[in-house]
């Protein structure tokens, strides 16, 4: 069970993880594209909202 706590991602390390720019990072969370909560006023990510998104960007049709 806490292991799960530990796939929670910062927005740096969302950003590391898919090789993208801070700006691009916070567009995809602000937008709603990859889902995210806040503590305070940090965002928060849970890995499988980057998976999600991960399969849904690498299965959309052309």
């Amino acid at each position: 069970m806490y292991d799960d706590y530990n796939e929670i991602l910062t927005v740096p390390e969302l950003a590391e993880l898919l090789k993208i720019g801070m700006n691009s990072a916070y567009d995809l969370i602000n937008s709603g594209e990859i889902e995210s909560f806040k503590v305070k006023n940090s965002h928060r990510i849970q890995r499988s909202a980057v998976t999600d998104y991960i399969i849904r960007k690498s299965t959309k049709k052309h």
